[in-house]
């Protein structure tokens, strides 16, 4: 066993509730709504650096939409058959600006994934997720690089990765965003059965630290603006969210109510169930939990809560982009 930095001490890890931003200039903005968090994401701009998590109860052609509407994006799930993927694309972008690339659709990077990429890329969809567990894997450079043969207008995202080697090697393999975070994710159980686990916020500023052209998108764990505020200052440039959006109306699924209160159910991609939908009725292992959210009304209105809570954290720190937001970002940490 070896440490990291060759003097016998390991570098100690941090997640959301062990660190907080510090203000450490006078802000100028008069108002909060002087902050512009707008971030270009290949051929989009988003006004909110949002993105819903390509899962099967958070992200379907109603989110998908909604969040094109408010200026954030949804990546379309793939555990269904490619034609309804299909159709949940084109379900999703009708009617909407004509802009390349309003909705984005995950794929694999193995099976049918090419034909789904085919098919997809005809429907009009110009950004991808290589939707895989471990970014890190030969097979994901091989897809991207299939793909890239296969086509050159598009914009990859690819991961997921939870360190500065690992990022540094996908970006390399030509990933245009790699998502950054291992099993930080409230229905992901890769942490208590694998033993793989970074924090997000650590796996993020470690990717920033060496990061020369892919974008980051800080995926595991967000579960209220602070969280997002973070990664942002950290190095993220959008951040992945599925908790927070899977108790909207938009999510897929219906509201159930127990003992008086609403909910919905939420499912990791690998859980039980969605494996059998998947047609593996008796999955040889498990590692996404099913669970209740809360219903929590139009994701509109989650949307503009973490836009305000970006906004004023921006005006602490004088800050009118995210690039000025980053710069001007310090942390302390608490344990």
């Amino acid at each position: 066993m070896t440490d990291r930095n060759g003097d016998g001490l390991w570098p100690p890890a941090f997640d959301f509730d062990e660190i907080s931003i510090v203000p450490r200039v006078a802000s100028t903005l008069l108002h909060r709504a002087e902050a512009d968090p707008a971030v270009r994401f290949g051929p989009v701009t988003l006004s909110v650096p949002l993105i819903a998590s390509p899962m099967p109860d958070v992200c379907g052609s109603t989110m998908a939409r909604a969040l094109a509407t408010q200026g954030a994006l949804g990546l379309l799930h793939r555990f269904c058959p490619v034609e309804a993927e299909v159709a949940e694309f084109e379900c999703a972008v009708r009617g909407l600006a004509a802009v390349p690339g309003p909705v984005g659709a995950a794929v694999g990077v193995t099976g049918d994934f090419l034909e789904r990429f085919d098919r997809l890329y005809e429907a009009g969809c110009r950004i991808f997720c290589l939707d895989t567990a471990n970014g890190a894997h030969v097979q994901v450079a091989r897809a991207i690089e299939r793909i890239r043969a296969a086509r050159d207008d598009v914009f990859l995202v690819a991961g997921n990765v939870a360190s500065a080697e690992t990022f540094r090697w996908l970006e390399e393999a030509g990933a245009d965003a790699i998502r950054v975070g291992i099993a930080g994710g409230s229905v992901c159980e890769t942490r208590t059965e694998t033993g793989v686990f970074v924090p997000t916020p650590y796996a993020v500023a470690d990717a920033a630290r060496v990061r020369r052209r892919a974008l980051i998108v800080g995926d595991g764990g967000v579960r209220k603006p602070a969280d997002m505020c973070k990664l942002l200052a950290l190095g993220a440039d959008v951040v992945m969210v599925g908790s927070a959006l899977a108790g909207t109306d938009e999510a897929p699924g219906r509201v159930i109510v127990v003992e008086g209160k609403k909910f919905k159910i939420m499912r990791g991609a690998a859980s039980f169930s969605v494996q059998q939908e998947l047609g593996r009725s008796d999955p040889e292992y498990i590692e996404g939990a099913e669970t209740l959210v809360p219903y929590r009304g139009p994701a509109a209105v989650v949307l503009q809560r973490y836009l305000a809570g970006l906004r004023s954290s921006m005006s602490y720190l004088d800050a009118r982009t995210l690039d000025e937001y980053r710069r001007r970002a310090t942390f302390v940490l608490h344990r």
